[in-house]
């Protein structure tokens, strides 16, 4: 096999800007940056600080990668809000408004094409419950559009999938009585599917979601929906069926999650009816393990559908909404690092 050298010589790169064609343990010069770097890779997972929100933001749902996410509704704080953030891997822009304000809503799928489902609007739902809604929308891109109603009201439920095919179960706040309820979302029509197996101790919401297909899925932790009974339990759907697979180190409800069915990550959330966390744990598709902790204890804070090496936690509680973003970069991602001399 030829080397690096060979192939290339000895001339170092000029580039104005990261050098996104680089291999591992090449150097370049940064002309923009007026720096040498070199690729290399990430020996440990690690959050760091990104860019902030434009506004507090807390309980509302999330799609996309980390370099093309999503977030949409929840609150500020003191109101319910109907906006939409884009965030490109480096700065947050406005997205087409949501028709309905809503907060503790879930979504699924892509910056582009992403399904949004259920959530608190302050008014009675479709079928009278105070809290939750059977309203569906679909995001393009720039703007939302309503689609069909599902049978029952959802609240503070949790999703996986895409815009037009996914999962949701376990629901804290709607129904006309709150339950482990199962529901399938199919090009605009929706059936019924079996319950989650374990409630906290009735029903289940605020679950970590990993997996972005709706016939495979991880929906992690959770809560009974009124602050209290966190759990550490974990359920994997097939398409048909859920089985307990094991358990978190630390229960909680209220977190984040991304990535897939065999490299997963979940960070954040709520411990107790005030006490919040930054704990975060990788999953390999059998077991959990503990990596490092977010700068700040929050709950309720989004994410995107990306990667177990790299996603971010945007906004939260911790128990006011805030404005704060951290990327987490996880062990053997590639990254860029900059040459200093002393």
């Amino acid at each position: 096999m030829a080397t690096y050298k060979e192939v290339n010589g000895t001339a170092v790169q000029n580039n104005a800007g990261d050098y996104t064609g680089a291999v591992e343990g090449q150097v370049w010069y940064n002309s923009t940056a007026a720096s040498f770097q070199f690729r290399s890779v990430a020996a440990t997972g690690s959050w760091a600080s990104a860019t902030a929100l434009p506004t507090a933001f807390k309980t509302g749902g999330y799609s996309g990668t980390a370099t093309a996410g999503l977030i949409f509704a929840g609150s500020n704080g003191p109101s319910r809000v109907n906006t939409t953030y884009e965030y490109d891997g480096s700065s947050w822009t406005s997205g087409g408004n949501m028709n309905t304000s809503k907060n503790y809503i879930t979504g699924c799928g892509i910056q582009t094409a992403t399904l949004a489902f259920g959530g608190e609007g302050g008014a009675s739902g479709c079928y009278g419950t105070t809290y939750g809604s059977c309203t569906t929308e679909q995001y393009n891109g720039s703007s939302w559009t309503s689609t069909t109603n599902a049978p029952y009201d959802g609240g503070a439920t949790n999703m996986a999938g895409t815009s037009t095919s996914a999962i949701t179960a376990g629901d804290g706040r709607g129904t006309p009585a709150a339950t482990l309820q199962g529901l399938l979302f199919n090009s605009g029509s929706w059936t019924a599917a079996p319950n989650m197996n374990t409630g906290a101790p009735a029903y289940r919401s605020q679950c970590g979601i990993l997996g972005t297909s709706s016939s495979s899925a991880i929906f992690v932790g959770g809560d009974n929906g009124t602050g209290a009974n966190f759990i550490a339990n974990v359920e994997q759907w097939n398409g048909s069926s859920w089985t307990e697979i094991t358990d978190l180190n630390t229960g909680r409800g209220d977190l984040g999650g991304a990535g897939s069915v065999t490299a997963g990550l979940v960070f954040g959330g709520k411990t107790g009816p005030s006490s919040y966390t930054g704990t975060t744990e990788l999953w390999n598709g059998s077991s959990w393990s503990e990596q490092g902790d977010l700068s700040s204890n929050r709950g309720n804070s989004s994410g995107n559908r990306g990667t177990s090496l790299a996603t971010w936690a945007a906004g939260g509680e911790s128990p006011g909404a805030v404005t704060t973003v951290e990327e987490w970069t996880g062990a053997g991602a590639t990254i860029t690092e900059t040459i200093t001399t002393s």
